[in-house]
């Protein structure tokens, strides 16, 4: 197999976001070491980012489903860039089935990569005081000839570390884990073993690491324990963050919202706490089938108490039967499915798992989160107000994004902040 390493000339790549130890690391000493942006926020394709923000509510509301009431974080885009490595070998029905499962039909692979050049390059540079870092891989087994214009779109656009690997060894899974490791600055772990890599013949993988320190922190002696009510109507104790300041905030018929910002204030974390009477499921439901996802919209500035409780959430899925209920069929189909623009072989190829591992804890000083998503491929080869009061003491559904791009990175939902 050819492989050629592009350097881009940017920050090293990481991803599958970390808090770094309990939020204790010095992101200013990180943010001096950062190059500028290569982009600017006018080349952002905003209809590709409105697309995978379309597709991040619509299998995040799936898996919500899927979930029932336990908590949850995923990352979207995770999930997006590493089937965006799977399209760019893609051809025929299953090409289209993807994209138009993305919402992309209507945009070619070479806009869609150059507009992922582009997302990445913004998410990581966008704010020097919030580490961001984005990593990409594919694993090849031993023999198995890649196309040279597939490496080199993958290398180019997404940065992907290309690699040919002896699946058969016992060794090659502790290589791909610790890649994993590495970018998550060891929150997530095993995410393939000797078993699955022995009846597969690729690996492509997307990493995310996340790591932001609030722009007005939490006072850590401000920090009480609280009952948490439950939607059984049993609660539980947490420690509950509070704080008095200003921030922008939303009220509608069926939920009040806050957004929370991290750093410069191009990244922030949106809480959305149902009304009392109204389940979490049921707010989700709505915000997440509204194509114009206004609960992001139409926030106002003012004084606020937030009472946030402190929580840490790990979260393990096979995405399989998500993707195909959204519509990605005939990449699973051994018969069906065509990656033929991967290699040298025309047909055998199809998609046999997706796996996605998501972390992330909030604290008083902000967020880590962190996630890995694996496509596996198998075949034979104003005025003065009283302040603004949230007490989020029941389940809510939180997000984060990123302001400059317009980008949801991650989603989630929080039903026991005391359980992990």
């Amino acid at each position: 197999m050819n492989v050629r390493v592009k350097k881009r000339p940017i920050a090293a790549l990481g991803a599958a976001v970390i808090l770094a130890a309990a939020l204790t690391t010095d992101c200013g000493a990180k943010a001096d070491a950062k190059q500028a942006a290569r982009f600017k926020a006018e080349d952002v394709n905003v209809q590709q980012v409105h697309a995978y923000n379309e597709f991040a509510a619509r299998m995040t509301k799936q898996l919500l489903l899927e979930s029932g009431e336990a908590n949850m974080v995923v990352s979207p885009l995770s999930v997006t860039l590493a089937l965006s490595l799977a399209l760019n070998g893609a051809g025929g029905a299953t090409e289209r089935e993807m994209l138009q499962m993305l919402g992309a039909d209507n945009l070619s692979m070479e806009v869609l990569n150059q507009g992922s050049e582009v997302l990445t390059d913004l998410l990581e540079h966008g704010d020097p005081k919030v580490d961001v870092q984005i990593a990409n891989a594919l694993w090849a087994r031993k023999g198995t000839q890649l196309l040279d214009d597939y490496s080199s779109r993958l290398q180019q656009f997404y940065d992907a570390k290309v690699s040919e690997l002896d699946f058969d060894d016992k060794a090659a899974a502790g290589t791909i884990n610790k890649w994993v490791r590495k970018q998550t600055h060891d929150r997530i772990d095993n995410m393939v073993d000797s078993a699955s890599l022995s009846s597969n013949v690729m690996v492509l993988m997307n990493a995310i690491y996340f790591n932001g320190s609030w722009t007005e922190p939490f006072e850590e002696s401000a920090t009480r324990d609280a009952q948490f009510h439950l939607a059984d109507g049993t609660n539980v104790t947490v420690p509950m963050m509070r704080q008095r300041t200003a921030l922008t905030y939303k009220v509608s018929d069926s939920f009040k919202a806050i957004r929370l910002p991290y750093g410069n204030q191009s990244w922030g974390m949106i809480v959305v706490l149902p009304n009392k009477g109204v389940s979490l499921r049921d707010a989700e439901a709505e915000m997440l089938a509204d194509p114009a996802q206004s609960w992001r919209q139409d926030y106002e500035g003012g004084d606020a108490v937030v009472e946030l409780p402190k929580f840490k959430l790990e979260y393990s899925k096979s995405l399989v039967a998500a993707m195909k209920a959204l519509g990605m069929k005939q990449a699973f189909d051994a018969k069906q499915a065509d990656f033929s623009g991967m290699t040298h072989l025309s047909k055998g190829f199809y998609v046999s798992n997706i796996l996605h591992k998501a972390f992330i804890e909030v604290n008083e000083r902000g967020t880590e989160a962190a996630a890995v998503t694996a496509v596996m491929m198998a075949g034979s080869a104003a005025p003065v107000k009283e302040p603004f009061e949230f007490r989020a003491d029941r389940p809510f559904f939180f997000a984060i994004e990123d302001r400059t791009t317009g980008a949801l990175v991650f989603m989630g939902s929080v039903s026991n902040p005391a359980a992990e």
